[in-house]
C-alpha cells in the first residue's frame, strides 16, 4: 500500500512499515493518540519522548503534511479513521484494532473542533481520555509517579520526618507530581504517616496488599491470605512461641504482646472461630527468636499461594528479626503498577525510593529506582541511582532534583 502525493510530486511507502516489528516496539511503551494539527508542537515535544505515538489520519493522501514531518513519521503506526462508517462499526473496528496489536492507549489529543466529537465519544468509550489542550498534555506526560518507602527511607532512625522532607514533598505536589506512600505497615499506621508528611491522599499498605484511597474512602486494591495459610501461619506461631501479626481493615490480630491501641490479642484456644469471618491482609512474623523466624519462612516459601517478603537483615540492628506473608499477587511492585493505570501515569514516568528487601518489586517496575545510602550493598546494587541516607535527608535531596523551586 502506497500513499501518493501530488501536490509535493512524492510517493511515500507505507510497506516500508514492518508490522511485526513495531507490534513488539509498541507493547512495552506507553501509547498515545494524536490528531497532527500542530506538526511543529509533534516534533518538538512527542516524537523523540519515551511514549509510542500513533497518528489519527483521515484518508491516505499526505500532501498537507512537510516532506519533512513525512520522513519524521513515516514508519509510525497509524490508524485510519473512517468518518463515513458508522458509529457502531467504527466503535468495533478501534476495539478490534487495539485488541489485535495489543496496544493499550492511555491518552488522546483531540482538538475541540465539533468535528471530532464522534471520535472523541468513541475513545472515550473505550476508556481512553482524550484531552484537547496541549500544554495539559504536556504536563500530564511530564507527571511522576513517585513511591516512597518509609521506615529507614522517609523516617530518620529516631522514627521523625525532617521538615526538609516534608518540604520537598509539598513542592512536588505543587508541580503536579503524585507523592504515595507505601509501606509494609497497616493502613492505620500509614494513614498517620501520610497526613504528617503530606504525601498525596492514595496510601500502599501492607506491602501492598491494599491500595487505598483517603479522600474518597475507597479500597482501590485488595487482597487476602486465604483462611487455611492463615491458620497454619498462627498454629507455626503458637507452638514455637512467636508473635506473629495479623492485619485486618484497621486493627491487627497479635498471638503476643499487644503494643498499640489498635491491636488486639488473639485467642490462643478458640483462634479458628475468631478467624473464620476475618479477611487477613497480611501477616507478619517478628521475634527476636531469630533461629525459629527463618524455619518458618522456609516452610512457608514453599507455598504458591502466598508471597513472602524476606526482611530479615542480618546486618540490622534490631533485635527482632521479621519476614512479611501476603497473597502471591501483591508486591509494592505489584501496587505501582496498579497506582500507575489507575491515575494514568506511564511506568516510565514513576520512581521508587526504598532500602529494603521489600521494595525491590518496586525497583524492578519502576522506571527509575533510587536506594538511600543506609540500605546494604545488596540493595543499593539493584537501583538506577543512590541519594544520601535517611537522616541526612537523602529522601528531600533527591526529590529536590525533580523540580525547581
Amino acid at each position: 500500500m502506497c500513499a501518493l502525493n501530488e501536490a509535493k510530486g512524492m510517493i511515500v511507502n507505507m510497506e516500508d512499515y514492518d508490522v511485526f516489528n513495531e507490534m513488539q516496539n509498541i507493547k512495552d511503551k506507553s501509547t498515545i493518540i494524536i490528531i497532527e494539527d500542530d506538526e511543529k508542537f509533534i516534533i518538538q515535544n512527542l516524537l523523540d519522548s519515551s511514549f509510542k505515538i500513533i497518528p489519527i489520519r483521515f484518508n491516505y493522501d499526505l500532501f498537507c503534511f512537510s516532506n519533512s514531518y513525512i520522513d519524521r513519521t513515516k514508519k509510525l503506526f497509524t490508524y485510519y479513521y473512517n468518518e463515513n462508517n458508522s458509529y457502531e462499526n467504527e466503535l468495533l473496528r478501534l476495539k478490534k484494532h487495539f485488541i489485535h496489536y495489543q496496544i493499550n492507549p492511555i491518552i488522546a489529543y483531540i482538538p475541540s473542533d465539533s468535528k471530532y466529537i464522534k471520535l472523541r465519544n468513541m475513545l472515550n468509550e473505550i476508556g481512553i481520555k482524550c484531552i484537547s489542550d496541549k500544554e495539559q498534555l504536556i504536563n500530564m506526560l511530564n507527571t511522576k509517579l513517585i513511591f516512597i518507602d518509609n521506615d529507614d527511607t522517609l523516617k530518620k532512625t529516631d522514627g521523625s520526618i525532617s521538615n526538609r522532607v516534608k518540604k520537598a514533598i509539598e513542592e512536588n505536589r505543587k508541580a503536579g507530581n503524585k507523592i504515595i506512600i507505601c509501606t509494609a505497615r497497616p493502613r492505620y499506621q500509614t494513614l498517620e504517616v501520610m497526613k504528617e508528611a503530606g504525601f498525596d491522599s492514595i496510601i500502599v499498605s501492607s506491602n501492598g496488599s491494599e491500595i487505598y484511597d483517603s479522600n474518597d474512602d475507597k479500597i482501590i486494591f485488595n487482597s487476602f491470605v486465604d483462611n487455611d495459610s492463615v491458620i497454619k501461619m498462627v498454629k507455626y506461631a503458637y507452638s514455637k512461641d512467636i508473635r506473629l501479626i495479623l492485619t485486618m481493615e484497621d486493627y491487627d490480630y497479635v498471638t503476643k504482646e499487644i503494643r498499640n491501641p489498635n491491636q488486639k490479642l488473639l485467642s490462643k484456644h478458640s483462634y479458628v472461630e475468631e478467624l473464620t469471618e476475618c479477611n487477613v491482609k497480611q501477616g507478619m512474623f517478628i521475634d527476636k527468636k531469630s533461629q525459629e523466624i527463618y524455619k518458618i519462612k522456609d516452610i512457608l516459601s514453599n507455598d504458591n499461594k502466598l508471597y513472602i517478603v524476606d526482611e530479615i537483615n542480618e546486618n540490622s540492628s534490631y533485635e527482632e528479626k521479621w519476614f512479611s506473608v501476603s497473597n502471591s499477587n501483591c508486591s509494592k511492585g505489584n501496587a505501582l503498577k496498579i497506582v500507575s493505570k489507575y491515575l494514568n501515569i506511564p511506568i516510565e514516568n514513576t520512581i521508587a525510593i526504598g532500602n529494603d528487601k521489600n521494595d525491590i518489586s518496586m525497583f524492578e517496575v519502576a522506571g527509575l529506582s533510587v536506594a538511600v545510602a543506609n540500605a546494604s550493598d545488596d540493595i543499593k546494587s539493584k537501583v538506577n541511582h543512590i541519594t544520601l541516607s535517611n537522616d541526612e535527608d537523602g529522601v528531600a535531596i533527591f526529590l529536590e532534583t525533580l523540580i525547581k523551586y
